[in-house]
């Protein structure tokens, strides 16, 4: 059996470098004349020599360790002007450093790595004087799916309605996937799911047909704040969907229309962070408290942007990522909702607008995001402890742009958004897979 730090034979070196150019598991089968099966045991043992978990990770560790040639680096893309060489730190041939080291430098390489491992194309940022919708043309050609040998994303059912810039909630064990913007335009529709049965089913829609909008659950209630109309018009409007009777009533309106906000819940409570109010990004902080259905404002965010995500995380409310106008931002700041006040926390290794942000197992999770003007390579996960983003796998590269995504007990549910076209994609991540039940003993 292959052991950590053990040298790669030549056949692995080959194989590597195969999956430096992003091709599949079968086209290196094809090329080098063997079975697929046989191309996966080679990477398993690659994965385990590397002490790499994934293609990407076993890519910049061969590329650092110069035993693999990245075709058309140093080159500028056509179209494109030639950009400066990436300073990269100095390693000596060595065996792969452990992980704890390794990370950092896979932050720091990963983007310079992955303009040139990975050839699928990225969509032309677009100026806009709305919240810079995607264009409705679809590619040609599917967007690509990322590929390991053992992947803790699993696809399950589709949503009937591909979609993207959606709301979606999750409470009583199922999913609530709300409005959004289809091939045919903004919907109201509601859909569904249970993950025990993997199936869907059709809901009351919202009264409000809208697009660039999110959703949180209080109770057994899910709250859908503004959003934007078919012209790209951010609304007032707040409705509320009844989970047990599948119904919508009006909640007290935004004090001023938005979309393309972050939205969390709290202690009872929603907090709205930003978005777009039809002429900029703006820094506003809303809070609503459902007992006297009333919105009051709080301190602002430092800087204007929309399509960011928020999430609680102990007592703090985290807000990451977002787009300001001209590019996806990295930024992440936390707000404590007790003294009103606003910190720094260390930056996305890139970055992400239009992403999702769930917390699960004392750990943030940033989904999603890339597209406009940064490239998705990778998912982050936050460790508060020591202020530190790493890397987690992608069922999706390139871009993904506003999927919904929200946590059911020990899963992420990622659901719809845009990538070259609006999706139905339903994929789930085991963020904690390795958990311990311990038997209750009974005394006779």
């Amino acid at each position: 059996m292959p052991e950590y730090g053990e040298p790669l034979t030549k056949r692995e070196r080959e194989i590597l470098q195969l999956v430096t150019t992003g091709v599949t598991n079968r086209e290196i089968a094809y090329r080098l004349s063997i079975s697929v099966n046989t191309v996966k045991v080679h990477l398993r043992n690659i994965f385990t020599k590397l002490g790499a978990e994934s293609r990407t990770e076993a890519t910049i560790i061969g590329v650092r360790e110069g035993w693999v040639v990245v075709e058309g680096a140093g080159k500028a893309l056509e179209g494109e002007p030639a950009a400066a060489p990436p300073l990269l730190p100095e390693v000596a041939p060595e065996p792969p450093l452990p992980w704890p080291k390794r990370i950092a430098l896979i932050a720091a390489l990963l983007l310079a790595v992955a303009v040139v491992v990975m050839t699928w194309p990225r969509s032309t940022p677009q100026a806009s004087n709305g919240p810079d919708l995607p264009p409705n043309q679809a590619r040609e050609q599917a967007p690509p799916l990322a590929e390991t040998t053992e992947s803790l994303w699993h696809e399950r059912a589709q949503m009937p309605t591909r979609r993207a810039y959606l709301a979606l909630a999750a409470v009583g064990g199922r999913i609530f996937a709300i409005a959004g913007q289809t091939p045919e335009g903004i919907t109201a529709v509601v859909e569904m799911y249970d993950p025990e049965d993997d199936l869907w089913t059709r809901g009351s829609d919202k009264p409000t047909p809208v697009a660039y909008v999110s959703a949180a659950a209080i109770g057994t209630d899910v709250y859908v704040p503004g959003g934007c109309d078919a012209e790209g018009v951010p609304t007032q409007v707040v409705e509320v969907y009844d989970t047990l009777t599948d119904s919508w009533r009006e909640a007290h309106p935004l004090p001023e229309p938005r979309c393309a906000y972050a939205l969390t819940a709290w202690k009872g409570e929603l907090y709205l962070f930003g978005g777009w109010d039809g002429e900029r990004y703006v820094t506003t902080v809303y809070v609503y408290d459902p007992r006297t259905d009333t919105w009051t404002e709080r301190g602002p965010m430092d800087t204007g942007r929309g399509f960011a995500a928020a999430a609680p995380l102990g007592s703090r409310l985290y807000v990451v990522g977002g787009y300001d106008g001209e590019r996806e931002l990295t930024t992440c700041t936390v707000y404590d909702p007790a003294t009103e006040t606003w910190e720094e926390c260390a930056p996305l290794t890139v970055g992400r607008g239009g992403l999702g942000l769930v917390t699960i197992g004392g750990q943030l999770y940033a989904i999603g995001g890339g597209g406009r003007t940064s490239y998705l390579g990778f998912n982050e996960r936050y460790n508060s402890a020591d202020d530190t983003w790493s890397i987690v796998e992608t069922p999706l590269v390139g871009e993904w742009r506003s999927p919904g995504v929200v946590v059911l007990e020990t899963t992420i549910y990622a659901i719809g958004g845009w990538s070259s076209d609006y999706l139905s994609l339903n994929q789930a991540y085991e963020a904690l897979p390795f958990r311990i039940f311990i038997p209750v003993s009974q005394q006779q």
